[in-house]
């Protein structure tokens, strides 16, 4: 028996789009990301510089007395 079936078109076979789905979406949502952060960028918070606790002497060579 003879079938006069022609191939279909790639975007006729369902499993096609089950595998160019998931990565055509993860594009569309950086795209999606990329705009947003282009509209409503983060704003700069200033604070007080920070302060550094002035140490005499190394402590790379102190010595730590033993716990009682």
């Amino acid at each position: 028996m003879k079938t006069d079936e022609s191939p279909k078109a790639w975007y006729r076979h369902p499993i096609m789009w089950l595998v160019i789905a998931p990565p055509l979406g993860s594009v569309i949502a950086g795209i999606i990301t990329f705009v947003l952060i282009l509209q409503h960028p983060d704003p700069v918070i200033k604070t007080a510089p920070a302060t550094v606790a002035v140490l005499h002497g190394s402590t790379a060579n102190s010595v730590v007395p033993p716990a009682e």
